[in-house]
């Protein structure tokens, strides 16, 4: 498949870990191992590349600093993986970007009710990441802390976020998806206005039985299906990817009258 994309060009291949540690990828639900990373990036070693990009997210449920180091552990594993597999001549141009961005609460999620790792921890752990890691040839980007401020609070709040917007829109705020348009200052400006705390809002995790200023809106998810995937996850376990495994009872099928159609073989 990779062959197939990237045809006689081979500049670089991004894999999705999200996480460091199998631990985890557990508590997310990712469901791949380091094997998995393994195979897929010696297939890709072998066929030419040079350049593996690994995005992980940081600040995720349990989370630890055993979980930070294991990111960097990851990344300097794939890079010697590629240097014991390729030419000699080929070693030197092997390398490994890291690529973190901070986890940001989203609704209608087993993890809605989580709050974001507070400001001075994100930069704490990034420190940690950054000083975890053995190999020159592992570079680690990680997304700014104040732009995933605003990220998790436009994604935990419910009608309020209106004015906010607005407010933040008419002092001149503009395509904050670039850092040099990014203004946080205006963000809070807007904010006091309102009477709103940004940090307050992103860092203060909900109730199970609170209610969320989302509820009026249905993907079609059963509640109860999404707290209890929030106990397997603290539980570290994971749940079967249902069009290759049974129903997982979350009730979207019965609810929206739709039922898994796959147009093909699955790998």
């Amino acid at each position: 498949m990779a062959l197939e994309v990237a045809g006689d060009k081979k500049g670089g291949l991004t894999f999705a870990p999200e996480a460091g540690s199998q631990r985890l990828r557990d508590v997310i639900n990712k469901n791949v191992t380091e094997d998995d990373l393994d195979r897929a990036a010696l297939a890709a070693y072998l066929a030419g590349w040079n350049r593996m990009k690994l995005y992980f997210m940081m600040g995720l449920p349990s989370e630890t600093d055993e979980d930070i180091v294991a990111i960097a552990n990851l990344a300097d594993h794939v890079l010697e993986l590629g240097r014991s597999v390729v030419p000699r001549a080929r070693r030197g141009s092997i390398s490994v970007s890291v690529s973190v961005s901070v986890f940001i609460p989203k609704p209608h999620t087993p993890f809605q009710w989580c709050a974001q790792l507070d400001y001075d921890e994100v930069r704490r752990r990034q420190k940690l990441l950054v000083q975890s890691v053995r190999n020159r040839a592992v570079r680690v980007h990680y997304h700014d802390a104040s732009t995933s401020l605003i990220e998790a609070v436009l994604s935990r709040m419910g009608r309020d976020a209106a004015p906010l917007i607005e407010g933040a829109w008419r002092r001149g705020q503009r395509f904050d998806a670039w850092s040099e348009q990014f203004s946080l200052e205006r963000w809070e400006e807007a904010a006091a206005e309102l009477g709103l705390d940004l940090v307050r809002i992103a860092h203060t995790p909900y109730d199970l039985d609170a209610r969320l200023p989302w509820e009026h809106v249905s993907p079609g998810v059963a509640p109860g299906y999404l707290k209890r995937e929030w106990r397997r996850a603290l539980a570290g376990k994971t749940t079967e990817d249902c069009t290759m495994a049974s129903c997982t009872g979350c009730g979207i099928c019965p609810a929206l009258n739709v039922e898994n159609v796959l147009v093909g073989d699955r790998a």
